[in-house]
């Protein structure tokens, strides 16, 4: 993921599909938080085409490792001299895709047209548009529920990885949901029982008008990321199914050589 950005910490990536082909996307999820702007309405995409795009499209060896120094030139030279916001990056279908938001668009694009004259070896296209709510990034760029979780649960697993934790050791996993009434929690509570959950506390907030009810649940398990994360899938869809919403889950850190520690999600 790009390296260049003022905040690195904000940008992350994830796989899916778009037009149902694989594709890989990074985003500034920072800049999500503050969007849309409403001096940056234009947006302006540049479709690079590889020469080796790979047997899933998304870029394969040296031509990839090419790719990825020329975005940081393009990126340096859009932010500092076109004031050009730099929000995201799509690898797909054998094109790889810069996405910036700026404010005069036909500025935008004549600067850009003269910037990207000086890279030669891969086929280029510019297309700007209005975008003043900033639809492309919330709808193409950002990712939907199920991959933002994804993104979230990989984000505690490899903190635990780092602490040197193997994942495979089951151990004690505990997941947090909010209902707007104690019959709604219940009906999740009975439903997790049928999986083996068990409560460890219960909750209820006053000055919460929606999700005043909590419910702390928690079961021994694994936490290798493909079993963690469809575990947190099924309870997200138990929580929605009984009007509540799932808050994420912790666990401990466990080592060879080391006691426990909680991590959160």
């Amino acid at each position: 993921m790009p390296s260049f950005s003022d905040n690195p910490d904000a940008w992350d990536s994830y796989h899916t599909l778009v037009d149902e082909c694989p594709a890989a996307i990074a985003l500034d999820f920072s800049v999500g938080e503050r969007a849309p702007l409403p001096d940056r309405t234009n947006l302006l995409a540049v479709l690079i085409h590889m020469n080796d795009p790979g047997e899933h499209g998304m870029g394969d060896g040296r031509d990839s490792e090419a790719l990825r120094h020329v975005e940081q030139q393009i990126v340096l030279a859009f932010e500092t001299q076109m004031d050009a916001l730099f929000v995201g990056r799509v690898r797909s279908q054998g094109v790889w895709q810069l996405y910036f938001y700026g404010a005069d668009g036909e500025k935008l694009e004549e600067a850009a047209t003269e910037l990207l004259s000086g890279f030669s070896g891969w086929k280029q296209e510019l297309h700007l548009k209005s975008d003043p709510d900033w639809e492309v990034y919330f709808e193409l760029l950002f990712p939907d529920r199920e991959r933002l979780q994804w993104i979230q649960d990989r984000k505690v697993c490899e903190a635990l990885i780092e602490q040197g934790d193997p994942l495979v050791v089951p151990r004690r996993v505990d997941h947090y949901a909010y209902f707007a009434t104690s019959a709604d929690r219940q009906r999740f509570i009975d439903a997790t029982a049928k999986e083996d959950f068990e409560v460890e506390e219960l909750g209820f907030d006053p000055e919460d008008e929606e999700l005043a009810f909590a419910v702390q649940l928690h079961r021994t398990e694994s936490v290798e990321l493909d079993a963690i994360h469809e575990v947190v899938m099924n309870l997200i869809a138990s929580a929605s199914e009984h009007d509540g919403l799932y808050d994420g889950w912790e666990t401990s850190i466990l080592t060879p050589k080391s006691g426990a520690n909680a991590l959160p999600n």
